[in-house]
């Protein structure tokens, strides 16, 4: 037991030789600046809260890394160093584009495979020669768990995503009326355990390891995967979106997981399992935008001012007003533009009474005080811009 857990210290340690942590804090940190700088720009404001990209993940991710690392140690799945960098390489080139959806693990599992697939047919060269043989020993079926694993994780966490999670965009449309979408932006890392091809840990059976490169002696090593998504949602509400695609991403797990199963016992399903994985993902893709060409589901309305996003824990929020939703009347009053809405909040001295539709066409009553120091407009974030930029307002 000691031994073991000496090696889990020494596993903590080698997840900082590792790039995927350090490339993940850059990716976020600059998307989150840019999506700041976009809401400011647009809005007048900040909407969401720097790093807001991967709140929300931490428990889904944790529980999927401990499943992870469940298995990894009892079938033996061994990682090499030179693996978790050919991987790191793949996590860079889809960092390219600058755009979490390359993130999803159909993609970097799908290039590290592919990049796995050519070694052989490289022109040798000294230097890394010893990497390529142990790279060339990393069991294809390994990569297709991972796959599998990671593809459930995304499918979960799109499942719950909700409206209050996506990030609001105005945009103007073919005609220049002004139109809304919602972007889905994500990233998690899943922190797992692995064996490592050093150590002091002895086999301890004739099976164990299962998917191992012939070593006889093994540590610990935890490996931070990190995963990502980003999908916009204009022609239908961001829930319904990111519930659909997840609907279809748990269906992609399910036939890699069974053709992983299968490579247990003929090995060559292994790729076939990587193959669909990146195929599904692809197809949903496709899928997805040719459903969103229709109309804009943030679009105007005669009958209402539309809201196109909410302050996280503004008065509106608090309120449960959701983006999509149509406010009616304020305080009685019917309100068609932004300074209508504001003017109407006045009529009361602070407690106000709105009339909202939801998306399904209903109308209900939320009710709130507004108190001093509060969003002059509840933190609402609408459809078309304010006739001058000031009447914005900041909530910070």
């Amino acid at each position: 037991m000691e031994l073991w857990f000496l090696e889990l210290i020494k596993g903590l340690g080698r997840m900082f030789i590792q790039p995927y942590l350090y490339i993940a804090v850059l990716m976020v940190l600059f998307l989150s600046q840019r999506r700041i700088k976009e809401e400011r720009k647009a809005f007048g404001t900040r909407i969401f809260d720097r790093f807001s990209e991967w709140k929300g993940t931490l428990a889904t991710s944790l529980i999927a890394g401990g499943c992870l690392s469940i298995f990894s140690l009892g079938a033996g799945m061994v990682l090499p160093l030179s693996f978790l960098w050919l991987l790191g390489l793949a996590l860079i080139l889809v960092s390219l584009p600058l755009k979490l959806s390359m993130y999803s693990a159909s993609y970097s599992l799908g290039i590290t495979a592919l990049m796995l697939l050519a070694l052989p047919y490289m022109p040798e060269y000294g230097p890394i020669e010893s990497w390529k043989v142990s790279l060339l020993e990393t069991p294809m079926t390994s990569i297709a768990v991972l796959m599998s694993v990671m593809l459930f994780v995304e499918a979960v966490l799109l499942l719950r995503t909700s409206k209050a999670q996506t990030f609001p965009e105005r945009i103007k449309g073919s005609r220049g009326m002004w139109t809304g979408q919602h972007r889905s932006t994500k990233m998690a890392i899943v922190p797992f355990v692995a064996l490592f091809p050093a150590g002091s840990i002895e086999a301890l059976a004739s099976w164990w390891p299962l998917l191992h490169i012939g070593e006889e002696s093994f540590g610990l090593v935890l490996v931070p995967f990190v995963i990502g998504w980003e999908w916009v949602a204009k022609g239908q509400s961001p829930e319904k979106v990111a519930k659909t695609i997840g609907r279809h991403t748990f269906v992609v797990a399910i036939f890699v997981l069974l053709l992983t199963i299968g490579s247990i016992i003929y090995n060559p399903l292994s790729l076939a399992a990587i193959g669909a994985g990146l195929v599904g993902r692809i197809f949903i893709q496709v899928l997805h935008r040719l459903k969103e060409g229709g109309q804009s589901f943030f679009s105007p309305d005669a009958r209402g001012l539309r809201v196109l996003g909410v302050i996280p824990k503004s008065p509106g929020a608090q309120m449960g007003l959701t983006p999509g939703e149509l406010i009616v009347r304020v305080n009685a009053r019917q309100v068609r533009t932004e300074r209508q809405f504001y003017e109407a909040l006045q009529l009361n001295g602070g407690f106000n009474k709105i009339e909202v539709r939801d998306e399904w066409g209903e109308n209900r009553y939320v009710q709130r005080a507004l108190y001093e120091g509060e969003h002059y407009e509840l933190g609402l974030v609408f459809l078309e811009p304010p006739e001058r930029e000031e009447t914005v307002g900041l909530y910070v």
